[in-house]
């Protein structure tokens, strides 16, 4: 993960730093880079744009699956990964 967050605003190091919890830190990456489009996680219509996405993400991820394109454990850890990215709205 490439922590997005400092680059744009030098108070979030101290912020990263004292986030020991990846999801936090992943939910923080995301939301910097929707900052960058003017868009933020806290907005109730990006959250269930957001939201939308990642079930679309999801639906592909089981779809390879589903057609032999991955094995059990490369689907387990991926759709765990972007269950937790899911959840970034919660978590900014």
């Amino acid at each position: 993960m490439i922590p997005l967050a400092d680059r744009r605003c030098p108070q979030r190091a101290a912020e990263r730093a004292a986030r020991a919890d990846p999801k936090s830190e992943l939910a923080y990456t995301v939301q910097a880079m929707l900052l960058a489009r003017g868009q933020s996680l806290t907005d109730p219509a990006t959250a269930e744009t957001f939201d939308a996405t990642m079930g679309a993400v999801l639906l592909m991820v089981d779809g390879a699956r589903a057609q032999a394109l991955m094995d059990d454990s490369g689907w387990h850890a991926l759709r765990a990964m972007f269950e937790e990215m899911r959840q970034a709205p919660t978590l900014v």
